[in-house]
């Protein structure tokens, strides 16, 4: 299994890590990949990569992590210090996206997620795709973009005709800890409806904990409780088998 989007990078596995990946590959996860959120975690991803084989890293600036003081000016700065940590070893661009809930401006949010999926576009390189109320603006912007290099959608929810949109679009659905939930059942539905060729496994450790795990540090290892239901979802399908191969042919990795 590869855990598509988990945030080994963040100073709460820092104490661990190493036995958070061992208790990861018992159980059969064998690759993770590092979300980019900020500058200050970029290095922190790039150096565990260097450091264990099994992790790969995507960089880009997440919209919670902005702050509120950002203008339009700021962006073409950030877009300079985005392409200079870009390395042959960064797999995709992100975790980019937009969010209808944070405070930061929803003008600036979108002038900066425009200004990485252009990059992503000169570079060839996919996406993680962060949202919150705001799948409307995201597939719009994608569209715009004429985006062709795919990507996914981290923790997807919502209905089939949204799930499609995406899927048109070249992308993938993230899919993690939400549908252990029973209130999960619309998006498992949608998942079903769409096909397991556009489904990959995720944790976004340490948040999004399992159900039953609510309260607890969510880690790689709990990735199983998302296949336990995505394989009783998708009855006699390989759903190891297909989400890896999803994942490989996204970000061009290697055959694990």
């Amino acid at each position: 299994m590869i855990d598509s989007h988990c945030h080994l990078d963040l100073a709460c596995f820092s104490d661990d890590i190493d036995a958070v990946i061992s208790r990861a590959l018992d159980v059969g996860v064998g690759h993770f990949i590092i979300p980019g959120i900020d500058p200050t975690h970029w290095q922190q991803s790039q150096t565990l990569a260097q450091r264990y084989p099994q992790i790969s890293y995507t960089l880009g600036y997440h919209p919670f992590f902005l702050p509120l003081s950002l203008t339009h000016a700021d962006i073409p700065v950030l877009i300079d210090s985005l392409k200079l940590a870009i390395s042959t070893s960064c797999i995709g661009i992100g975790e980019i996206g937009i969010d209808r809930t944070l405070a930061l401006s929803i003008d600036i949010q979108i002038a900066l997620f425009d200004a990485q999926v252009s990059l992503a576009q000169q570079l060839g390189l996919p996406l993680i795709i962060h949202h919150r109320k705001s799948h409307d603006l995201i597939i719009g912007r994608l569209k715009q973009a004429k985006f062709s290099f795919g990507g996914i959608i981290h923790a997807f929810s919502g209905n089939q005709a949204i799930a499609q949109a995406y899927i048109d679009l070249g992308f993938c659905l993230g899919v993690g800890g939400t549908i252990t939930y029973p209130r999960g059942d619309k998006t498992r539905q949608a998942l079903l409806a769409v096909g397991l060729e556009h489904c990959v496994l995720e944790t976004d450790s340490p948040d999004m904990p399992m159900h039953g795990r609510q309260g607890q540090r969510n880690e790689p290892q709990y990735l199983v409780d998302v296949l336990k239901v995505l394989e009783r979802t998708f009855v006699g399908h390989d759903v190891v088998g297909k989400t890896t191969e999803n994942v490989q042919r996204l970000f061009s990795l290697a055959v694990i």
